[in-house]
């Protein structure tokens, strides 16, 4: 994977961890049973960007160089 390709998901990666965690932060503060209806109506979008954000993380971590693979 070339450095730019590289900067560009660790960059994506940051993006997604950041919306997440705010998003939590967030919910957090609201009363359980609001929290607990937002969660019910958003949480399966949250899950899908955590699992891209992991299947993004797995590409950096995957073994770099010719013979790699």
């Amino acid at each position: 994977m070339d450095t730019q390709a590289r900067q560009e998901i660790e960059a994506a990666v940051q993006a997604l961890d950041d919306a997440l965690r705010g998003l939590m932060g967030f919910l957090m503060t609201l009363r359980p049973t609001l929290r607990n209806e937002i969660l019910q109506i958003c949480g399966h979008h949250m899950e899908r960007a955590r699992e891209a954000k992991e299947r993004l993380r797995s590409l950096l971590d995957a073994p770099q160089g010719p013979d790699a693979g």
